[in-house]
Order: C-alpha cells, then sequence, then structure tokens
C-alpha cells in the first residue's frame, strides 16, 4: 500500500485514508505511489549500490515532495515579483491561493497524480492576462534557474522544462 502524504507538510501517514494530519492539522493528503501518465517522470533511485532491487520513485518523491516545492514556489515567486514587467501580471492576486495552485501543479509536473491539481485549466486560467512569448519564456527561465539553484539536476529540470514547454499554447497570446 502506498503512504498517504499530507499536501500542507509533507508527513507521511500510512493509513489508508487519513483524516488529520498529526504535525500540522491538514486534512488534504496525496498518494506517495506514481500513477498513469506521469510513470515517465518517475525515476530509479538507488539504495547506496546496494544490490537491492530499486524501488521507483516520482521526481515529486526524490526532491522531498510538498515541503520542498513549496520552498522552491516561495523562491519563484519572489523571483518574479522582483520584475516589474512579470509583477504587473499579479496586481490583485492572492498571492498565498496563487502559491497553492503553483504548488499542486509543480507537484503535478514531478509526477503527482493528475487529480491533485483541481484549479482552472491553463488556458482559462491566463486568457484574460494577454501573457506575450517573450514573458512566458522569462517566467520559464526563472523556474529553471529556482530548479537549478535548488540542485534538481538538469535531466529532471530538462524532463520538468519540457512539461512546462507543453502549456506554452495555453498561455501566450
Amino acid at each position: 500500500m502506498d503512504l498517504m502524504v499530507c499536501q500542507k507538510c509533507g508527513l507521511p501517514d500510512n493509513s489508508p485514508k487519513p483524516l488529520i494530519c498529526g504535525k500540522c492539522g491538514g486534512k488534504e493528503f496525496l498518494d506517495s505511489g506514481p500513477s498513469g501518465d506521469n510513470a515517465a517522470l518517475a525515476v530509479q533511485k538507488q539504495d547506496n549500490g546496494q544490490a537491492q532491487s530499486p524501488a521507483v520513485v516520482t521526481l515529486f518523491d526524490k526532491y522531498g515532495g510538498v515541503p520542498t516545492i513549496a520552498k522552491l514556489v516561495r523562491a519563484f515567486h519572489k523571483e518574479i515579483m522582483l520584475r516589474p514587467h512579470l509583477a504587473a501580471y499579479f496586481v490583485g492576486i492572492d498571492l498565498e491561493h496563487l502559491a497553492e495552485h503553483t504548488v499542486k501543479y509543480i507537484a503535478y509536473v514531478m509526477g503527482k497524480p493528475a487529480e491533485i491539481y483541481t484549479g482552472r485549466d491553463m488556458y482559462t486560467a491566463h486568457a484574460k492576462y494577454h501573457i506575450h512569448g517573450m514573458h512566458f519564456d522569462e517566467v520559464a527561465d526563472v523556474l529553471k534557474d529556482t530548479l537549478t539553484m535548488a540542485g534538481v539536476s538538469k535531466p529532471d529540470i530538462q524532463t520538468v522544462m519540457k512539461r512546462v514547454e507543453g502549456l506554452r499554447e495555453m498561455i501566450i497570446i
């Protein structure tokens, strides 16, 4: 049986259907196992060269789950907000709410099941902002730099960025 992981703090719980996190009181849990079309994002985890069969983990699990992604998102948003031409897209946006959705989406991009990202589709969420291609590229570069600074490997960054690039037509005008 896969572990359930608190979406808020990342604490694992081996109960089949946990009701509340013992660490933070969170009530939303994610299945820790890789699934469906995200299997391509799974990587083989080596256990210090031991001759055991390696366990399959997602990039999400490999890099520390929700707590790590939350830190990445904070750094990513901080850098975006330092650039006035990009920050202008976020005027009037509840940044805390946006951060929650961004964590869920990046978790999905890094191999978590799609059902955890329940926000609007990318086209609907971005259409009214009339985002230009150069700004999409710059935001993608900020994400790439954030992942690099966090120690994500180049091949894993390429996997994430390929998924992000797939959103281009749904986000830019």
